[in-house]
This record gives structure tokens, C-alpha cells and sequence, in this order.
């Protein structure tokens, strides 16, 4: 799958160029990428997602509305209140909104064109709020300060940032291409009714699967390892570093043990687990919600299979970014 790749995301905290009072700004970047949204998709609507018609189900049910809206506007709010940026968004739009799209133009043999065609809607709609109310932060600045990036060589080293999203892209495609061989095709056909053909997974070849996640992986290097290797120490590092187990008490012993990571792993451990929630809630609701036949169950699979690939993927930067020569 190719799609506009998002740039690089930032690591530390934004200016708010805004004159817009702050306690309104939320609620009006709310606003605004609600009714981005509803705009843009009416006019990719006149340009024909008659495909769509066969799969959707109606939205009878006063919850089923209420829950898309609420997702929509706790998305924002782990952007915003996570101090993320216009890029970070559309990375994260990315990849916690491609499962779903995936899934219909997999097994319910929807145009490519009509899924990059929502795609894009809900990355612009996510990204144009916040670069009007909130600066990108230094990491996107060329003209930043060295000193406000942990590690600016390799961040910008073209060929770090290739490695790096072949390598999550690969980790997507293990995930993704190994479900196909194994327990999801029998999946599929017990819990979602309705599907137009299952030869997506039958006939899938593993470069081709990997191949089709570039886009996915240059997202998840940017969300996900840049912010974290760019982290600079902060006064949690300092206090970690003065840790004495002969002294400490049992609360502080324990506090250590589960929080004493560097800036740089608490970063990357967060981040994940943003994009874990946001995988798993995004592609579970509007699944079940949205796609006519697809049981409770088959739904929560299905999200379950995307956030154990953005487990790992992790888990790999992880263990790229704890090498010697990189700083904590």
C-alpha cells in the first residue's frame, strides 16, 4: 500500500501560536476537523464511492453515532494534550485508520482509489487543526537549535530513516502475511458475513505484503522512533541516575523498577501504547459499526491482529535505538 508519506514528528513540547484563548482551543480544533471531515467527505462523495454501498450499514442507533464522534474527538485529545503536532497526527491517522480501509479493499473487493481517496480525508482533516493552532515542533524545523534534539545526525540520515521504516514495514508484513497463512481466512468466514473474496489471502506473497507496508513503516519510524531517539534527558533521567538501592526506600525501589527507564525508552513505551489504543479503538468500532455482517467478535480480531504488529513494532525500535554511540 502506498500512500502520502507523513514527515518526521516531533519530541518536545510546542509553541502555541495561537491567539485563541486556551481553554477554547480544544473544543475549536475539535470543530475543525469535524467539519474538515464532513466537508471533504461529501465532496469525495460526488466523485463516486459507489463500491461502499454493498458494505456499509446504516447508522440507525443513537450510540453507534455517539461512539465514532466520541472516538473522533478522544483521537484529538490524545493529540492534543500529548503535546503532538500536525505531523505526528497524520502519522498516527495512518496507522490506526489503514486496518479498516485494508479490510475492505482486501475481502470486500473495494477500489484502492476509493480507500486513499478516505484515507487522505481523514489524515487532512486530523492534520490542518493542529498546524493552525500549534507549531510543528523543532525536530521539523530545519532552522532548530541542536541542542533542542537528542541525536539530530542520525535522525537526519536519509539512510536510518529508510532502514527504519523497510524494517517496520517488514514487521507489518510477517504480522499480516502470517495471519493470512494461519487462524485468519477460517476467521473470516465464521465472523464476518458478507465477504466478497477471500483470494486476498490465499494467493498474498509475503515481499508483496511487506512491499504494499512502505508507506506504514515510513508513518511508524516517524511516529514512533524519531521522537523517541531525538528525546532529550529531562529531570526524571536525573533523578533515575541518583537511584541508590542501598538507600532507597521500598516505594522508590519499586517506582524504578517500573519507571526508571531514559527519556528516550519512556517515549517510545508511550508512544506505542497511543498507537495501540488507537489501532485497536479505531479499527474495532468502525468495523463492528460500520461494515454490514461482521459479529462483535470479528471485529475485536481483527483490531487484536493490527495492535499486536504496532506491539512489535515497537518493541524493534526498541531494540534499534539501545545501541552504543546513541545518546539516552
Amino acid at each position: 500500500m502506498a500512500a502520502t508519506s507523513p514527515p518526521a514528528v516531533p519530541v518536545t513540547p510546542l509553541q502555541q501560536p495561537s491567539k485563541i484563548p486556551s481553554l477554547l482551543r480544544f473544543p475549536v480544533l475539535v470543530i475543525m476537523s469535524m467539519a474538515t471531515s464532513a466537508a471533504m467527505y461529501s465532496l469525495v462523495s460526488q466523485l463516486g464511492t459507489g463500491d461502499l454501498a454493498g458494505v456499509n450499514k446504516r447508522r440507525d442507533e443513537w450510540w453507534e453515532i455517539a461512539a465514532v464522534l466520541g472516538w473522533k474527538a478522544t483521537e484529538l485529545a490524545l493529540g492534543w494534550w500529548g503535546e503532538y503536532d500536525g505531523w505526528d497526527l497524520a502519522s498516527l491517522t495512518m496507522l490506526s485508520h489503514l486496518p479498516y480501509l485494508y479490510l475492505l479493499t482486501t475481502f470486500y473487493a473495494v477500489r484502492p482509489t476509493t480507500l486513499w481517496l478516505g484515507l487522505h480525508v481523514d489524515i487532512v482533516s486530523t492534520y490542518l487543526p493542529f498546524s493552525l493552532l500549534r507549531d510543528s515542533s523543532p525536530i521539523h524545523r530545519s532552522e532548530a537549535d541542536k541542542g533542542e534534539v537528542a541525536n539530530r545526525s542520525i535522525l537526519n540520515d536519509l539512510n536510518i530513516k529508510l532502514y527504519t521504516s523497510f524494517l517496520a514495514a517488514a514487521v507489518y508484513g510477517v504480522v499480516i502475511y502470517g495471519s493470512f497463512r494461519t487462524w485468519l481466512p477460517g476467521f473470516l468466514i465464521v465472523h464476518f458475513e458478507g465477504l466478497k473474496d477471500l483470494s486476498g489471502a490465499y494467493e498474498a506473497a509475503l515481499p508483496g505484503v511487506t512491499v504494499g507496508f512502505l508507506t506504514s513503516g515510513y508513518a511508524a519510524q516517524a511516529f514512533l522512533f524519531r521522537p523517541a531517539l531525538g528525546a532529550k534527558p529531562d529531570a526524571h533521567d536525573m533523578q533515575m541516575a541518583e537511584f541508590d538501592p542501598e538507600t532507597a526506600t521500598l516505594g522508590q525501589t519499586i517506582w524504578y523498577n517500573i519507571w526508571g527507564y531514559s527519556k528516550r525508552s519512556r517515549t517510545l513505551i508511550k508512544r506505542t501504547a497511543i498507537l495501540i489504543l488507537a489501532s485497536s479503538m479505531q479499527t474495532g468500532l468502525r468495523t463492528y459499526i460500520t461494515i454490514e455482517g461482521v459479529e462483535p467478535i470479528g471485529a475485536a480480531g481483527w483490531a487484536a491482529m493490527w495492535a499486536a504488529a504496532a506491539t512489535l513494532v515497537g518493541a524493534v525500535f526498541w531494540w534499534v535505538g539501545d545501541v552504543e554511540g546513541v545518546s539516552n
